[in-house]
């Protein structure tokens, strides 16, 4: 959660008004923080700060367009940085897209350099939709939501603007995974879709066998020559320490009540492919050179960590192909020069169908409709019994295997 910087909140206390850039953490990267003095426009504040700090390789516009500029008014802005409550709404900065004139006193949140994104979603893309959900092949470095000085380069803006449909994620793929992830087409499916997730998790963590989803990844593993780490049909476990920093860290025995149960299921295993010093796939993906060969694995994802594969395989010393945040986790920020993507993929999804059913809005359904976020008239019951839907899409990468 951004907030302030130290010496951005000095000023507050001291009750000036400032201007700080930071960039020194990966939540605080590329910002510039901004109290105006005077009555100003958007606009004149957002250049002000940028030349101030010789930020010109976007313009005013092009940020606010992209999502990269929140703003709070001065009371708001009171509260929220005397607040031990940070999570409160309203008295978070605000998004803000469209030019306006600002009072004095005036916060604003400057993402000068935005993360950007380069892949986009077709209409080849929507693998099927219907009525209530629709499964898209996501391509690798495209995030399935906004991020915090992006809005426009992800899946879902990309959906609507495509579909004219209003959409909500159903679930999350890293933006460096490909492969297909779930949109709910209203609040309806995604309740259903959420119940199957925890039945999921819950069934598999008391030992059974059946689920009604069940999904299955792609990956390609770096291995060195005289390693054997993976059999097909082997449960892995681990556990991950509870922590919001990245890479994530991943032991074989729990020490901390907080940390997560991780399971996945080895279903096949690929014969290995040498990789050749100064061959363009070393140079391509900045595969270090400890590791000789590739390997390629198809798993079965038992319980849904952030970053669980990644993390479970860089465990187990096998690394995935492109993945240089757990390349060397001693050295997260590592970015390479090679412009291959991580190999990972979300290939075969199946869930049970739903099919409608009699039963009454829940409470929490009843607390959205009360709210005015849904209409009472739009509630519908979705319980399993439709059958197994399966979806499978094709492998983006090549390495001979």
């Amino acid at each position: 959660m951004l907030k302030t910087p130290p010496a951005f909140a000095l000023s507050r206390f001291l009750g000036t008004a400032s201007t700080f850039a930071s960039s020194s953490s990966n939540l605080e990267r590329h910002v510039i923080h901004h109290l105006t003095t005077e009555s100003t426009t958007l606009t004149d504040a957002i250049q002000s700060c940028l030349a101030e700090y010789d930020k010109l390789e976007y313009t005013p516009k092009q940020l606010l367009d992209l999502g990269s500029i929140y703003t709070m008014s001065s009371e708001k802005y009171k509260r929220y940085f005397n607040s031990n409550d940070s999570n409160e709404n309203n008295h978070k900065p605000l998004r803000t897209s469209s030019c306006s004139t600002l009072p004095p006193q005036t916060y604003i949140r400057i993402h000068w350099e935005p993360r950007r994104f380069s892949k986009t979603l077709t209409n080849d893309s929507i693998i099927f939709m219907n009525d209530h959900y629709a499964i898209i092949d996501k391509p690798s470095n495209l995030p399935c939501h906004s991020t915090v000085d992006n809005h426009l380069e992800n899946v879902l803006h990309q959906f609507e603007s495509l579909t004219k449909k209003p959409a909500l994620l159903g679930g999350r793929l890293d933006h460096d995974t490909s492969g297909l992830c779930v949109l709910s087409l209203g609040i309806n499916f995604l309740r259903y879709y959420n119940m199957l997730l925890r039945t999921k998790t819950s069934k598999i963590l008391d030992g059974e066998s059946f689920t009604p989803i069940r999904k299955f990844y792609r990956a390609a593993c770096l291995v060195n020559g005289d390693s054997s780490p993976i059999s097909v049909g082997s449960e892995i476990k681990h556990w991950l320490v509870n922590s919001i920093s990245a890479p994530k860290k991943f032991i074989e025995e729990k020490t901390d009540p907080e940390d997560l149960e991780c399971k996945l299921v080895v279903k096949s295993v690929s014969e290995r492919i040498p990789i050749l010093d100064g061959e363009n796939v070393r140079r391509l993906y900045d595969i270090p050179a400890e590791f000789t060969e590739i390997i390629e694995v198809e798993i079965e994802l038992l319980t849904g960590r952030t970053h669980q594969i990644r993390g479970q395989m860089k465990a187990l010393g096998m690394p995935l192909v492109g993945d240089r945040m757990y390349y060397n986790t001693a050295n997260a920020d590592f970015q390479g020069e090679g412009e291959g993507e991580m190999c990972l993929q979300a290939f075969r999804l199946e869930f049970e169908e739903p099919i409608v059913g009699d039963g009454k809005a829940g409470r929490k359904m009843e607390r959205r409709i009360k709210r005015g976020e849904m209409d009472e008239k739009d509630f519908v019951d979705l319980k399993v019994g439709g059958g197994r839907k399966v979806f499978e899409v094709d492998k983006p990468w090549n390495f001979g295997i």
